[in-house]
């Protein structure tokens, strides 16, 4: 068997094996809390000083959102206002006016992908350039066979940034129109 064959064959398996891990709109013990529509987005970062707020940041501006009840709280129009040359950081509005926020997006950056807890999110692409992203409890991974118990399909798009909160009570994951939010329950 050739390297290209045996590539497939793992492709072919790693498809069959995400296949077992069943779909649901929210894990145990969450709540998903809304959709925000999202146009030319650049990235997103929990603040660490209100941890249940996200600086959402797009080619139109800032929106600082409550993740408690997916409600955009401030907004400013400035085209790129805040952020870093990297592209990895921005500078927070409104309630966290000064705060230089971590923002994950097609940049880079990043958020935690896990928590104290044990849980993760794990972002599985067999069918690049589409994504799946799961969420696992303790000990779960979604491509070992005897871990998938503790995992759910959350979503199958073209992901762009997803991540915990500092705190580890709001996760979220974004495509290029929109964030989703969810909050530990």
């Amino acid at each position: 068997m050739n390297m290209s064959e045996c590539l497939i064959e793992n492709r072919n398996r790693l498809i069959e094996l995400l296949a077992n891990i069943p779909f649901a709109a929210s894990p145990d013990g969450w709540e998903r809390i809304g959709e925000i529509a999202i146009s030319g987005f650049i990235g997103f970062g929990f603040a660490r000083s209100k941890t249940n707020l996200i600086l959402v940041v797009s080619t139109s501006g800032r929106a600082l959102v409550n993740c408690d009840s997916a409600e955009k709280i401030d907004r400013d129009y400035e085209e790129f206002k805040g952020v870093d040359d990297s592209g990895i950081f921005c500078e927070g509005i409104g309630e966290i006016a000064g705060e230089k926020i971590l923002i994950a997006g097609p940049n880079g950056g990043g958020l935690p992908n896990s928590t104290c807890l044990g849980e993760t999110l794990r972002l599985c692409s067999p069918n690049w350039p589409q994504h799946s992203l799961y969420f696992c409890g303790p000990e779960g991974n979604p491509l070992i066979e005897k871990f998938q118990k503790n995992c759910i399909k959350l979503l199958t798009d073209f992901i762009e940034a997803y991540g915990f909160s500092w705190c580890g009570d709001y996760f979220a994951i974004a495509n290029s129109a929109n964030l989703e939010i969810w909050k530990r329950e």
